[in-house]
């Protein structure tokens, strides 16, 4: 005998899947993983329908009208695309750090061309954003990824637009970007200004040395080892990132 959906899962499965779906593609660790999209999209389905039964949440019927669907669906896709953007950001600023590092320590050049990807790869770039990646995940991230996305739907149910946002408050994720790229590279940037000053006076003291190849190897060397010392002291760094996400989820969607 055949079972009769609800019609009321459905469409709140529906929604709910745009939301986790859009939040899902915005996401680093999904495209860290090079998931097909076919992937993503399964992925997103299967986890709107576990939540919408284990939640027990209902969009209105309201939106079921094509014309409410079409703005319900809009707002469901604003919603995980904000969720996404401050997501990106918490994850670009270290990215960012490494593509600054890149420059003052003459990896700028790797960027140029990548024989394997045929495209321009910063180094330390992919590193570090590989290391918070992996960081995410030790420090059970992605629970309270889940967790973030549970309170997302308590606190603006399906087919519902509950959230205010300002200019503000999107300029914070995005302030909160350099500042972490700063903390995390900062002794390094600090180190590698005192070479330049040291190369500086050699190169006034020894004119006849080639300071400029002399520089590019220190600069590599010293940027590494001073990088490695203070790897230890990232991963606060990181985990304060992270609570600025979910902080920022939780104040925006209240």
């Amino acid at each position: 005998m055949l079972k009769v959906l609800d019609e009321g899962w459905m469409l709140t499965t529906l929604l709910v899947w745009v939301r986790i779906g859009v939040l899902l593609f915005l996401s680093p660790f999904v495209s860290a993983a090079k998931l097909p999209a076919t992937v993503i999209v399964l992925l997103g389905f299967a986890l709107a329908g576990f939540l919408v039964g284990a939640l027990q949440v209902r969009a209105p019927m309201s939106v079921a009208a094509p014309g409410s669907f079409v703005f319900a669906v809009i707002a469901e896709a604003l919603t995980g695309a904000l969720m996404g953007f401050a997501l990106q950001c918490a994850f670009a600023s270290f990215s960012m750090a490494g593509q600054i590092l890149d420059l003052q320590m003459g990896f700028g050049v790797g960027t140029l061309f990548d024989p394997v990807t045929r495209a321009n790869t910063p180094v330390l770039g992919s590193v570090l954003a590989m290391f918070a990646v992996m960081y995410f995940f030790g420090v059970e991230g992605h629970q309270a990824f889940l967790r973030g996305v549970v309170f997302s739907l308590e606190a603006v149910p399906p087919g519902t637009q509950g959230w205010q946002s300002g200019v503000v408050d999107l300029l914070r994720p995005v302030a909160a970007m350099f500042t972490t790229a700063l903390a995390v590279i900062a002794p390094t940037l600090f180190i590698l200004l005192l070479l330049e000053v040291v190369l500086m006076i050699t190169s006034r003291v020894l004119p006849q040395m080639n300071v400029f190849f002399v520089a590019v190897s220190a600069k590599i060397l010293v940027g590494l080892i001073v990088l490695a010392i203070t790897a230890a002291f990232v991963g606060p760094v990181m985990s304060r990132a992270y609570a600025g996400l979910f902080r920022f989820w939780d104040g925006v969607l209240r």
